[in-house]
């Protein structure tokens, strides 16, 4: 992080902590023990956020002025209050939401890059070595738990490790011992990974290691060459999925056999098919944020009951923009889905400028965001390490933008001046 170590004259040694680092590393790492130590660690969290905001308050206007589509998302989600099915939960969890948003939108504002992916690298594998020394896993053997209340979530923390030690190990810029941490998350990320036994995880994962080296050849190229290979990537994609759908059946079998899992991905498509009925009978507006899976609501106990959910918690529609959609309606996933999009595509084209640790993480951390979001909602929670991180992925690519065209601005007056 960005602290360093500075020699006096009498040769004591001074640690220099920029407070804004120390914060971000104490509100993020409490996140990861909220499962374990429930209200102290989701309140150490607020505590640590509402520090970092009030350090600059002032600021604050400034850094939200450039996030107009994020801005609009958390007031659509407050909105909904209004035609709620539970309007007092809407009210307090997109006030959390707006509270996790605000915190994001301020750490991406006010921490470059490279100090995140180095904050996150320590807190994520601090998570992890606790839940492997832990040993916790699930009563039936079908996942391991480590300090979370899920596979699901030890498998997203474990992939986020695995992830963030891919980029260190890659930036040949970066110290030796930043690189060896990464060799360490790594190792740790897959083992856990694997332990977990998540598919929608492992489904994620493949998509990041196929987009690492991808983004290492693209970027290599010209854009007329880029945009080439884009074409016959996309051919070649179709080609595949026809290739599947004609031996569904086979495929079906294979999958079947090797996972333990039926082809609807534990039910996933009767869940989505219950999803796309809910949308129908309230297509623009929603159900309300968070207001679906309430214990009293009759859709969401007839389907605990049916998928055998005996805590009547942590449930959803295994897709992010259908479970969005009928929740906040097609108008908030909409939104969504245009920021999340955005971000993908501002994060590769930044990549393919600039390869570094940091530009690498953002750009396959929103490549495992949107393959995800196909099978598990990964994005837009309140107190949620993803959702944190998505945000400031956006928000980091706003930054870079304007940068890039205040360069652009200033480079026609030096060529000027230049002898013709």
């Amino acid at each position: 992080m960005t602290a360093g170590a500075v020699p006096t004259r009498q040769g004591m040694v001074v640690l220099r902590l920029c407070p804004n680092a120390a914060l971000g590393f104490v509100a993020l790492l409490s996140l990861q023990f909220v499962p374990m130590f429930g209200t102290m660690a989701a309140l150490l969290f607020l505590m640590s956020a509402l520090a970092l905001i009030a350090r600059r308050p002032k600021a604050v206007s400034a850094e939200l002025l450039g996030q107009i589509g994020l801005c609009l998302l958390v007031g659509w989600c407050i909105l909904s209050v209004l035609w709620s099915d539970y309007p007092a939960l809407s009210l307090r969890h997109s006030l959390q939401l707006a509270v996790t948003v605000l915190f994001a939108i301020v750490l991406a504002h006010r921490l470059s890059p490279i100090v995140l992916l180095k904050i996150l690298a320590v807190c994520f594998l601090i998570a992890c070595a606790v839940s492997l020394a832990s040993g916790r896993a699930r009563a039936d053997g079908m996942g391991f738990l480590g300090i979370y209340n899920s596979k699901n979530a030890m498998a997203a923390a474990s992939s986020l490790l695995l992830l963030i030690g891919l980029c260190l190990i890659v930036d040949r810029r970066l110290s030796g011992r930043w690189r060896w941490l990464g060799v360490a998350g790594s190792a740790l990320g897959l083992v856990l990974l694997i332990k977990a036994n998540s598919v929608g995880a492992a489904v994620a994962t493949a998509a990041v290691c196929a987009a690492l080296p991808t983004i290492a050849i693209l970027r290599r190229l010209s854009g007329t060459q880029r945009l080439v290979a884009g074409v016959l990537a996309g051919l070649a994609f179709t080609g595949i999925l026809l290739a599947l759908l004609a031996n569904i059946d086979q495929i079906a079998g294979a999958f079947l056999q090797a996972t333990g899992k039926d082809f609807s991905l534990t039910g996933r498509t009767d869940l989505w098919q219950v999803a796309f009925d809910e949308i129908a009978g309230r297509p623009f507006l929603g159900a309300g944020y968070q207001a679906v899976w309430v214990p009293g609501n009759p859709i969401a106990e007839e389907l605990w009951e049916e998928f055998g959910v005996e805590n009547r918690s942590g449930f959803h529609f295994h897709n992010a923009y259908l479970s969005n959609a009928v929740e906040i309606g097609v108008i908030g996933a909409a939104l969504q889905a245009i920021l999340v999009l955005g971000g993908l595509i501002g994060t590769l084209a930044w990549v393919m400028r600039d390869f570094r640790a940091e530009t690498l993480f953002l750009a396959l951390f929103m490549v495992r965001q949107v393959a995800l979001s196909i099978i598990e909602v990964p994005f837009f929670f309140q107190f949620d390490a993803a959702t944190i991180l998505t945000v400031a992925a956006l928000v980091y690519v706003r930054r870079a933008a304007a940068e890039r065209r205040v360069q652009g601005l200033s480079r026609p007056a030096v060529r000027g001046r230049a002898p013709a």
